[in-house]
């Protein structure tokens, strides 16, 4: 899953539960409280378990140099 999706629902349905809250409907809000903090632990965990892969070195070779320019500062 988008780990994007996974952070805007979680946002939307925190707001989507403040406006049940003071409307008056206090068990939808409570049940998007739930589903919102759900989904911001699925989006938390899945963004952790991404930094600690182990991904090989990048390895430069002798053809990867940019021959062209060599030496001079490009501004862009």
């Amino acid at each position: 899953m988008n780990p994007q999706f996974l952070f805007n629902s979680s946002i939307a349905l925190t707001v989507s539960g403040l406006i049940l809250i003071f409307n008056g409907f206090f068990v939808f809000s409570v049940i998007s409280f739930i589903i919102a903090v759900s989904f911001w632990i699925f989006w938390f965990f899945s963004g952790l378990f991404d930094k600690f892969e182990s991904t090989p070195p990048e390895i430069e070779g002798p053809d990867d140099k940019d021959e062209e320019g060599k030496g001079v500062l490009k501004p862009f």
